[in-house]
């Protein structure tokens, strides 16, 4: 008898404390009242930036032989804040097909409040860059995931450029032979393309040359190639424009030039110093 009563004691006193560790197991997760805790965990992602908007109607004019600079905003939004943008990896580039795109030396940040920032883009552009009204901007940036924002539906204008550098005035023979043909003149003159303009054709007014007797050379005699030693060039017409097209080629480009090579055929006249009675004319045209 007194075995079943220690037996009974025992597993009441079992019962007791496997309740407070259930107790204290579901302490957590139960409400007091109507009262019950809870906490948040959030992870939050990173937004996409977006550039919304990129300067329009923008035209370029580049300086004969030199360049151009022009500026160009753009503005882009960033959920994350503006400080999520990585201002260092803003960029604008204009580009054409068949141009060497151009790529801006430097974006400044500007207007940053918020979510929103602008940027201001410098873009400079070379004399040779095609004229053309479909050049593209592609301005983009990076925040510091980084992950990319771009826009490149933007069109703009590079303007023509029509400049043409010569780097001599004069034909000259230092001494020409009576009755001899097809003597070259001592140096071309060399036509440098300064500008953005295709020149495919040229045309050149030449006239007689005399002495202080009025011995004439007639401007027939005068040809005009585009080598050396092929005087089997264009002949010139005198006071009349005569048109250079089978060989003359000057495209825009760097560097881009055409040397005109001039011949004389002498005829037989007395020796001494010899001009044209007026400066020769030229003219290139696309």
């Amino acid at each position: 008898m007194r075995n079943n009563k220690i037996f009974v004691l025992w597993m009441i006193g079992l019962v007791l404390v496997l309740a407070m560790l259930f107790n204290v197991a579901t302490a957590a997760t139960e409400c007091t009242g109507r009262n019950c805790a809870l906490n948040t965990t959030l992870v939050v992602g990173n937004a996409v930036p977006s550039i919304y908007a990129v300067q329009q109607g923008l035209e370029v004019t580049p300086t004969g032989m030199s360049t151009g600079t022009t500026y160009v905003w753009f503005n882009v939004s960033d959920a994350n804040g503006y400080g999520d943008l990585n201002s260092s990896s803003a960029t604008c580039v204009g580009y054409k097909s068949g141009e060497i795109s151009r790529n801006s030396t430097s974006c400044t940040p500007q207007n940053q409040s918020g979510v929103y920032a602008t940027y201001n883009c410098t873009v400079t552009f070379q004399y040779y860059d095609a004229a053309a009204s479909d050049w593209k901007w592609n301005c983009s940036i990076s925040d510091n995931l980084p992950a990319l924002a771009s826009n490149a539906t933007v069109v703009f204008i590079v303007n023509s450029v029509n400049y043409v550098q010569q780097d001599a005035a004069t034909f000259a023979w230092s001494n020409a032979l009576v009755n001899t043909a097809d003597q070259e003149a001592a140096s071309p003159v060399t036509l440098t393309n300064g500008g953005n303009q295709n020149y495919g054709s040229a045309s050149v007014t030449a006239y007689d040359a005399v002495d202080a007797g009025l011995d004439v050379i007639p401007t027939e005699d005068f040809a005009l190639s585009s080598a050396t030693g092929t005087p089997a060039g264009t002949s010139m017409v005198n006071a009349t424009a005569t048109a250079i097209t089978t060989w003359f080629d000057l495209p825009h480009g760097s560097g881009s030039t055409e040397q005109l090579f001039a011949y004389v055929d002498m005829p037989s006249v007395p020796t001494g110093s010899y001009s044209s009675t007026n400066d020769w004319l030229m003219a290139v045209s696309t």
